[in-house]
């Protein structure tokens, strides 16, 4: 009888523990808490600013984990923080700060809210930052945002994703700093206008292409280059040129106007259009005979140049074409 007994009892202190385990179990795997949403490496970089609107919103986001939906409303509350943008340029430059990424300057954003709620039944909360004079950044620059949750005014949060770098891209209809865009030489020549003789080249090659504000961008004059992209800082000051793409011509819809300026230190005039190359950016429309429509964005380019008062100009006729897809653009 007493063996009996102790058996009922160790399989109800057993069947005690194991509800403990479940409970404990349930706790966790339901546990509700705050991050701030990011990739694994504590950015996020989902998002390009509309260069051609005086003022475009992104977003940082706060998220509540747990697998089921809290019935209660948790306070989110932000605060400046360096240590990931720190530990971003260390880790990518070391001790080579003139390649070192920047915080975003305060002229160019404003963040209306630092403290919001996740309602309750909701799994997250969108903090709205406020983007302006981005054409003011270098596109030769990283930019970031870092900050973190405050403690003392945010609970139950997870502290590996407490802090996030907003990583700052921007585009035009031209191209974007989230990607190396670039554009093709085709039908193009450079001739050097030697005072005795000339002498002519075709450029094959592809020039990169810069996104600069809503209307320009910056590429590379003629058919220079800039070498290594982490040491090209003066080279890229010295040879590049600035194209504002402006009105839409009186004879063709899909061609703009294009005015051509020197970037910083080089010299550079823009010439009187000839036959193609009539100083417009166009969307070139290319049909097959079976129907099939191929887009190209193309700059059409006349001007000459030179990188110093002792070298004779270069005049440059450039079409710069890139395949592109109208649908694509309009996800």
């Amino acid at each position: 009888m007493k063996n009996s007994i102790k058996v009922i009892y160790s399989i109800l202190l057993g069947l005690a523990f194991a509800g403990c385990d479940s409970y404990d179990f349930e706790q966790e795997q339901y546990k509700n808490e705050i991050n701030l949403l990011s990739n694994s490496k504590m950015i996020y970089d989902k998002q390009v600013a509309d260069l051609t609107k005086s003022s475009d919103t992104i977003y940082l986001v706060a998220s509540l984990s747990g697998t089921k939906n809290s019935d209660k409303t948790f306070n989110v509350a932000l605060i400046e923080a360096d240590s990931l943008f720190n530990a971003y340029n260390k880790s990518n430059f070391d001790i080579d700060s003139s390649r070192f990424a920047r915080l975003l300057p305060k002229e160019c954003y404003t963040i209306p809210n630092f403290e919001m709620q996740i309602p309750a039944g909701e799994t997250q909360v969108k903090f709205p930052i406020y983007l302006q004079n981005l054409n003011k950044l270098s596109p030769d620059s990283l930019y970031f945002l870092d900050y973190q949750i405050d403690p003392s005014k945010t609970s139950e949060f997870n502290p590996e994703k407490s802090e996030v770098l907003l990583r700052i891209y921007k585009e035009n209809e031209f191209s974007t700093t989230k990607e190396n865009v670039y554009y093709n030489y085709t039908s193009s020549f450079i001739i050097t206008l030697y005072k005795n003789n000339m002498e002519t080249r075709r450029p094959t090659s592809s020039n990169q292409v810069f996104a600069l504000g809503g209307n320009s961008v910056r590429m590379m004059a003629g058919d220079e280059t800039f070498g290594s992209y982490t040491t090209a800082y003066d080279r890229i000051n010295k040879k590049s040129i600035k194209v504002v793409i402006g009105d839409q011509t009186s004879i063709n819809p899909l061609a703009r106007n294009v005015t051509i300026e020197p970037y910083k230190e080089i010299d550079v005039v823009q010439m009187t259009p000839v036959d193609m190359y009539d100083n417009t950016f166009l969307i070139n429309i290319i049909s097959t005979p079976d129907g099939r429509a191929t887009y190209y964005k193309e700059f059409r380019l006349h001007y000459k140049y030179r990188l110093s008062d002792a070298d004779p100009y270069r005049e440059v006729k450039a079409i710069l074409r890139m395949e592109y897809s109208p649908r694509a653009e309009l996800l």
